[in-house]
């Protein structure tokens, strides 16, 4: 997917008609649009979304009011006013025009909007245009909704992937990759489709009673399930959007001179906690790997001696190691002589002497077994002494880590009270606030580890009851070939939930070796990342043969989540070049459209961002204040850039001071912010290269 240019009417802050072209050669293919913070940089990221999939992202405010409202303003009640957006791009050989678009009558000053249209249109390579049905389902197959989030990003929010929370964003992300929705709609489906047939099981006497009052049970448990699913997934959405609003919030007190430093100093005892965190759990989970493997030594104090003890007292009564060997006895026995010469005939005290000693004789095994146990026996306290060390040098660890934690929410306790503390009222409010959302996230997040606990008991119950109903006897061969079709329905979905992990995880091993590559060309720091078994951004610093958590600063946590795009679009690059997928996944070259990407990094790490950028991927589309990438981030980008817009913001107020009214790009200079203009909004300037 090549991106060729996308045009704007009427489309929030942007009047009438503005487009842009978009760089595509292979050494120049950034363009690099200039924009005032909310002047306009953001809802050009979200025309991109809006055009594709019809939906802006959950920052955006006042979502109802898509079309610019100088123009709604200025139409008569009673007219029309038209809206859309654009894109011209082109994949796999083919040019493509997707225009999302609608008209709405002006009835008041709210905008009551009728639901957007969506045309696609498809050129090939002679020219031929033709409209594409099933629009939507299109544009999916080409670049899907799910993985669009990686390409069309707002740098402020891209930081949440490294948080745990982002591991199910991470896995449907990979899904996606592989075409892997047809095995998980098959997965969803398939229990369903035993469930009906076990309602056709009919059966005699108790057994039919039995096999009605089972699939009863397991009718009302696959209820409870979908219904707790429902549940979850309500919550989980709840809780993203608590999270986007403590984001907010915590940006919105940055933002304030009085909260600035407070709130830094929040974000770094935070970081800290993480860690603390993190280690306790690591701690915990070694704990509990020495207790399974050998905490039963705890409970064996005296045994090791006493076992000892037994077999020396056997060995001094030479039952230990057996005085004669029985094979030594059964050649006897067979010559029919001793070794004195005496004749052993059947009967005669001598031969039965012998086989009395017979019965006393040692086994090769035996004796094998009792040396085999007094080596291990004798290690044992030795063992025994090491695991009890081993717990007790874990449980400081874990009580100092505890103790660490607590300090360190002890500490944001008191910086949250300081916060409350400032005399400006917005402040305090705002921290008030966010300790409400942060209750409410603790509550919702507790709600979904019951909802988790409960899904487990279910699906233990489901399992039980099918495997009764599988049991039961049937005569006639109808309800036999039910039966045999129910088997082979669960074993299907035992075989396609394999094929699914398998898949997934050797997607996640490759994308995992991309990550180390691409953050390894540009960390500043000899950090090692991971994208786990649990598909979590990891971040290790290694101490000997050691790794530990390593501290994340904004400027990591941004490349770590940059390096994690570059290897989605890599990964996405060469599928296409696979002649054989195993399923049809998405492949392709994709562009990578960003805003706000430099933010408050420091110059070190705005300029290896600025060099990785064009590394990424074919095509990117930087939005950027001029502020954050004046300098460093500039200069590392120019070489690489292809072309360059100014966003210009017009206002209708001419009392603000301090306001940059011009940018100089090039060498020329461009308007930035436009004061007393005649109507608020924005519109495209391009830099003459």
């Amino acid at each position: 997917m090549k991106l060729l240019s996308i045009e704007l009417e009427n489309f929030r802050p942007y009047g009438g008609r503005s487009s842009i072209s978009f760089a595509q050669e292979p050494g120049h293919n950034v363009t690099l649009v200039y924009g005032t913070n909310g002047g306009g940089k953001t809802t050009l990221l979200n025309a991109f979304t809006w055009a594709l999939y019809g939906h802006l992202s959950a920052d955006v405010e006042q979502q109802d009011r898509l079309i610019n409202n100088g123009i709604w303003q200025e139409a008569r009640v009673g007219s029309s006013v038209d809206m859309s957006v654009t894109i011209e791009f082109e994949h796999e050989g083919r040019t493509y025009t997707a225009r999302r678009f609608l008209t709405a009558e002006k009835q008041s000053s709210d905008q009551r909007l009728p639901k957007a249209q969506l045309l696609l249109l498809e050129r090939d390579d002679r020219g031929v245009t033709k409209e594409l049905k099933s629009a939507q389902g299109h544009i999916d197959k080409i670049l899907p909704e799910r993985l669009s989030k990686f390409f069309f990003v707002n740098g402020e929010r891209i930081e949440q992937l490294v948080r745990k929370e982002a591991y199910a964003e991470i896995q449907h992300a990979i899904k996606t990759l592989l075409g892997l929705e047809q095995l998980e709609r098959a997965l969803k489906h398939l229990p369903t489709a035993a469930n009906k047939l076990r309602h056709q099981l009919k059966s005699e006497g108790a057994n039919s009673e039995l096999a009605e009052r089972l699939t009863a049970e397991i009718d009302a448990i696959f209820k409870e399930t979908e219904e707790k699913k429902q549940e979850k997934e309500s919550l989980n959405t709840e809780v993203q959007h608590l999270k986007d609003e403590i984001e907010l919030l915590a940006a919105r007190l940055k933002s304030l001179d009085g909260a600035k430093q407070l709130q830094l100093e929040r974000e770094r005892l935070e970081r800290e906690r993480e860690s603390a965190h993190e280690s306790l759990r690591k701690l915990e989970d070694e704990r509990s790997r020495v207790l399974a493997d050998s905490g039963y030594l705890a409970f064996l104090p005296d045994l090791p001696e006493e076992i000892i003890a037994a077999c020396d007292a056997l060995r001094e009564r030479g039952e230990l190691p057996a005085p004669l060997k029985r094979t030594f006895i059964d050649d006897l026995l067979v010559e029919g002589e001793c070794i004195c010469g005496t004749h052993l005939t059947e009967g005669s005290p001598e031969r039965a002497a012998l086989e009395m000693w017979r019965a006393r004789a040692g086994l090769a095994d035996v004796e094998a077994a009792w040396n085999q146990l007094r080596g291990a026996v004798a290690g044992l306290e030795e063992r025994r002494r090491g695991t009890m060390d081993r717990l007790a040098e874990t449980d400081r660890l874990i009580g100092e880590a505890s103790d660490k934690e607590r300090t360190l929410v002890e500490q944001l306790n008191e910086v949250s009270i300081e916060i409350k503390k400032l005399p400006a009222e917005d402040i305090s409010a705002i921290e008030v606030r966010r300790s409400k959302m942060i209750d409410k996230l603790s509550e919702t997040s507790r709600r979904l580890g019951t909802i988790d606990e409960h899904l487990d008991f279910l699906a233990n119950q489901k399992r039980q009851k099918e495997e009764q109903v599988d049991k039961i006897q049937v005569k006639d061969e109808n309800n036999q070939r039910i039966q045999r079709r129910i088997a082979v329905i669960r074993e299907t979905e035992t075989a396609l939930r394999q094929i699914l992990e398998l898949l997934s995880d050797s997607i996640r091993r490759r994308l995992d070796t991309r990550i180390r590559t691409l953050f390894k060309q540009a960390s500043l720091k000899n950090y090692e990342p991971e994208l786990t078994p649990g598909f979590q951004l990891e971040y290790w610093e290694r101490i000997g043969d050691e790794k530990v958590p390593a501290p994340k600063s904004t400027g990591e946590n941004m490349l770590l989540s940059l390096s994690f795009v570059g290897a989605i679009a890599q990964e996405c690059r060469d599928a296409a070049t696979n002649p054989n997928p195993f399923f049809g996944g998405v492949g392709g070259e994709y562009p990578i459209v960003m805003d706000a990407v430099f933010g408050n990094l420091d110059d070190d790490y705005r300029r290896q961002i600025a060099r990785f950028l064009p590394e990424m991927t074919s095509q990117v589309v930087v939005l950027s204040s001029k502020a954050q990438a004046e300098g460093v981030a500039e200069n590392s980008l120019h070489p690489r850039v292809g072309k360059q817009y100014v966003i210009t913001t017009h206002t209708t107020k001419s009392d603000l001071q301090d306001v940059t009214k011009k940018i100089a790009v090039n060498g020329r200079e461009y308007p930035y912010q436009v004061l007393g203009s005649s109507f608020d909004g924005a519109e495209f300037t391009e830099v003459a290269q």
